[in-house]
């Protein structure tokens, strides 16, 4: 059964557990010689509705991380009353939940969007089946202006937008994170430093997402034109292979069954799939076993060899391979320091 909460009382539990939030580090805490360094805490989930934690990280910049890790007892459904108007740009990047967004689609495993300064009101709903890693990047837009300096004008127009506030704009388009970005969030995730080490890295590693952000936006916009060369009809097929893939990526089609699935040739297919998608069949296909991956390895029902082969993998070595050009470090550790952290 799904816990219903109004939005008043989901904000009220989490401030409740922000204000017994304890130091993330002890050696953030000081030791007499070395000062405090404040602005890394963990806030437990309620026990009422889940377990596992958020971590808010104030850096010196201004930005803001919030690294969450926790899991619903139960599906879990907040309603809002009203719009909210905040004073930030909120870079959601979402590696592992499935909940819906604001407009009834839904938010998936692997992607990311940047929420605006004025949400609209409605309900969303986290599904408890699969638990919540993400990682937050909270920015104040005159900063973040200050940061790309005269180059605003080079900019999409849908980050434009969310720059100006505009109210009709209050999420972007969700996208797909890239390998590259995965291997920035699981380096903030798994920090390894402490003290102002840590505070670099962090800072280095939300700065290093933001670039690739944009980059990703920047791409899309100049592959726009090229995308208009396909018909309404192409598109919607392009679209019908990407179902296709995520119900079987575990044994997918071959491209040239694919192609014959969905009504296309090859060739068009493959290109087309590359210009709306941003990544090829393979890639794509490649993504979502990562996807499914990590979820399964952290709930640590599975050993290793049960993972990959749930995913799509015959040979472990394989799957460690290319887990490892993903995340950037072997599936056991993944499981070991994820499963680790999870549980705080």
């Amino acid at each position: 059964m799904a816990i219903s909460l109004s939005d008043k009382s989901w904000c009220e539990l989490w401030d409740e557990s922000r204000q017994q939030a304890q130091p993330a580090d002890p050696a953030d805490s000081g030791d007499g010689q070395r000062p405090a360094l404040k602005g890394d805490r963990i806030a437990l989930c309620p026990e009422s509705i889940g377990e596992g934690y958020k971590r808010d990280i104030t850096l010196p910049s201004g930005i803001q991380l919030t690294l969450h890790r926790y899991r619903f007892h139960d599906d879990l459904i907040s309603a809002k009353g009203q719009e909210d108007v905040t004073d930030c740009l909120e870079w959601v990047f979402n590696l592992s939940s499935v909940y819906s967004f604001w407009d009834n689609s839904y938010v998936e495993n692997g992607q990311h969007y940047v929420a605006g300064q004025c949400l609209p009101g409605s309900m969303s709903q986290q599904l408890a089946r699969v638990p919540r890693v993400a990682v937050d990047i909270h920015l104040d837009p005159a900063t973040f202006q200050a940061m790309i300096g005269h180059h605003h004008d080079s900019l999409s127009p849908e980050v434009q937008q969310l720059v100006a506030g505009d109210e009709t704009l209050p999420f972007s388009r969700k996208r797909s994170i890239t390998p590259a970005m995965q291997r920035a969030l699981q380096q903030i995730l798994n920090c390894p430093f402490q003290g102002v080490i840590k505070q670099l890295h962090l800072e280095s590693k939300s700065l290093e997402l933001l670039a690739l952000w944009l980059e990703q936006a920047s791409e899309e916009v100049a592959i726009s034109p090229m995308m208009n060369r396909l018909d309404g009809d192409d598109l919607d097929r392009i679209h019908a292979a990407k179902v296709i893939l995520q119900r079987q990526f575990h044994n997918p089609p071959s491209l040239q069954t694919l192609a014959r699935q969905v009504g296309l040739n090859d060739c068009t297919l493959k290109r087309g799939f590359r210009q709306v998608f941003g990544t090829t069949v393979f890639g794509y296909v490649c993504d979502r076993r990562m996807e499914q991956a990590c979820q399964l390895l952290l709930q640590g029902d599975l050993k290793v060899e049960e993972v990959a082969q749930a995913v799509g993998y015959a040979n472990r070595s394989r799957f460690a391979a290319a887990f490892r050009r993903k995340f950037g470090q072997n599936p056991k550790s993944y499981q070991m320091e994820n499963g680790r952290r999870y549980r705080v």
